[in-house]
């Protein structure tokens, strides 16, 4: 099986493998096995095997290790449930009875995860992750959760989770679910990984599902949104605390147990979502790159650096391959498993100080020390020449919405205090723009007669000949997207690039111009995401020259060959005159 390529693995039924002379091995050489499609080395599998260091004494870091590198190596996807184009064959659906049966033979389900390159899905994946932490010593539990969707528990349940009983905690692991939890979670108190914060909180619930998982995004981080997996709206749909589900801390359900079939059977139905569209979701350290059946996504913190379209099923076949064979290609390393950043003082009452095991006094000096050094090493942003940033790179001002959030006192003496009031249409319209499915491309906002509001006064979907034809005599604030367009061979790939814009013509008076300035911290925090800010005094800082030079250098390493402002109208950039589509030699040449 070794000596197979990824697009051979993927068109493997599971118990075909079987068939090939692949027998069911012992446990402890499947448990090696398992470690090493982790991304462990032989002898380090062998040793984990072999002392158990999960039956007693802190096992939560190691088990917080075991659950990213889960994530980094083995995608969460459904290829099980449809029939999968392949070359020269097609890869039928495994049939519910081969998917029920397999239930109660873990090692069959162990022995595809650990031979493999495929992954599956939570009934799949978690069960099997079990397994492993059992064979590590650990009192690892089964417990069946209810999805939080569209506002409310799901009212079947199709989710398990993997509840650890150390001899100081519970912990929870759950690297099997759709937007995966990189990190053993306590049950009490928050916790913190790389992306995202995590805390369990109460409900009462007459079947039994009364602890509830809760997530808070990183702003460096982007939410996956597997249940409308192309829909770029949601990006930042976890940004203040979301439930993700609820599941019943007190379960000890067998591999096979009859909640487990039926939620099987649940989400194999006609009618959900993974039997709707077929998908591949795999972790990234700081992000994902998922595979739906129109585009592959690669975002890398709060960055999409990758979007790529799928044009047939031959181009699918060979996005999937990508990612199948990512974690071969690109194994996991020691700075990878970092499960958070450095600790980070909280005001959350209950979480901060003496309760994080420091005294007063050392609590006090840490955060003092935080506070003196907050600034070294910093560039005022007002030194660089371009406002905002793109992607990549940057002396770090590669992010959307980059930048200290600055107080503008003009509004009055209150934090809360708005310095202009602006309206509700405008952030309904701003984010059709930031959705790449939806055709409206710019908006436009005016002050209103009293101005005291900033209201919409229009929007379009022409790109942005038809952005400057609404700019007006007035000051004013909008935005527009653009694409970043690289023609590379033969894929076109195009990211979307947002600018903020603030029209303040040539002739209006200085103290309108001052007045503007004031509102821009508000009018941000509405229109936002952007990759560039632009100060438009007339229709020359419009020009799409200018805009690409100054897209280019807010940039990093990798710059776009091209730009497009308006549809279907492709402006050549070739940074490093490397070429266009056919003629690209790529970034990596010499010639």
């Amino acid at each position: 099986l070794g000596s197979l390529s990824p697009s051979q693995h993927l068109a493997l039924p599971a118990l075909e493998m079987v068939a090939m002379g692949v027998s069911l091995l012992p446990n402890a050489a499947l448990a090696v096995a398992y470690l090493r499609r982790l991304g462990y080395s032989a002898a380090e599998a062998a040793s984990l095997v072999e002392r158990q260091p999960l039956k007693g004494g802190n096992g939560k870091p190691l088990l917080s290790e075991l659950a990213i590198r889960h994530v980094l190596t083995i995608p969460f996807e459904n290829l099980e449930q449809h029939v999968v184009q392949l070359p020269g064959a097609s890869l039928q659906p495994t049939s519910l009875e081969e998917r029920l049966q397999r239930l109660g033979q873990i090692q069959t389900t162990v022995e595809r995860l650990a031979t493999g390159v495929r992954g599956g899905v939570c009934f799949d994946l978690n069960p099997a992750f079990a397994w492993l932490l059992r064979e590590l010593g650990a009192k690892a539990r089964l417990a069946m959760a209810v999805v939080h969707a569209n506002g409310d528990f799901m009212e079947d349940a199709t989710h398990c989770v993997i509840l650890v009983d150390l001899p100081s905690e519970t912990l929870l692991v759950d690297p099997g679910f759709g937007d995966p939890v990189r990190v053993a979670v306590a049950m009490e108190g928050p916790t913190q990984e790389r992306l995202a914060t995590y805390e369990m909180a109460s409900q009462e619930d007459a079947r039994g599902f009364t602890t509830v998982l809760r997530r808070k995004r990183d702003a460096d981080s982007m939410c996956l949104h597997l249940a409308q997996i192309d829909d770029s709206s949601l990006d930042t749909a976890e940004a203040d605390w979301q439930p993700l589900y609820a599941f019943r801390p007190d379960d000890d359900l067998s591999y096979d147990n009859q909640e487990f079939r039926d939620g099987l059977t649940s989400i194999r139905d006609t009618e959900s979502l993974f039997a709707a569209k077929k998908f591949i979701c795999l972790g990234l350290v700081k992000g994902y790159i998922t595979l739906s059946e129109k585009r592959l996504r690669r975002v890398e913190g709060s960055e999409v650096t990758e979007e790529v379209a799928v044009e047939d099923e031959g181009c699918w076949q060979s996005l999937a391959g990508r990612i199948f064979g990512l974690p071969l290609l690109s194994p996991v390393t020691a700075k990878d498993l970092s499960p958070a950043p450095a600790a980070k003082p909280t005001a959350s009452a209950g979480y901060g100080g003496a309760a994080c095991g420091f005294a007063p006094k050392t609590q006090a000096s840490r955060e003092t020390a935080t506070q003196n050094a907050k600034n070294l090493g910093t560039i005022d942003a007002k030194s660089i020449a371009v406002g905002g940033a793109g992607a990549g790179g940057g002396l770090g001002l590669n992010r959307p919405g980059f930048g200290p959030k600055v107080q503008h006192f003009s509004g009055g003496a209150t934090a809360q205090k708005k310095s202009i009031e602006v309206s509700e249409d405008i952030r309904s319209a701003w984010s059709k723009v930031m959705d790449d499915s939806d055709s409206t491309s710019w908006i436009y906002c005016s002050y209103s007669v009293d101005g005291k509001a900033l209201e919409l006064t229009g929007s379009g979907t022409s790109g942005l000949q038809e952005f400057k034809t609404a700019l007006g005599n007035s000051i004013a604030w909008g935005g527009f997207r653009c694409y970043g367009v690289d023609k590379r061979g033969g894929l076109v790939c195009k990211r979307p690039k947002f600018i903020f814009v603030q029209h303040k013509p040539e002739h209006a008076s200085a103290m309108k111009k001052a007045k503007q300035g004031s509102h821009k911290g508000d009018v941000k925090e509405v229109i936002t995401g952007t990759h560039l800010d632009l100060i438009v005094e007339n229709l020359d800082d419009l020009d799409e020259q200018s805009l690409i030079a100054k897209l280019q250098a807010a940039t990093g390493a990798h710059k776009p060959n091209g730009y497009e402002f308006d549809e279907d109208n492709f402006i050549e950039a070739d940074f490093y005159g490397l070429g266009i589509g056919k003629d690209c030699r790529g970034e990596g040449s010499k010639n």
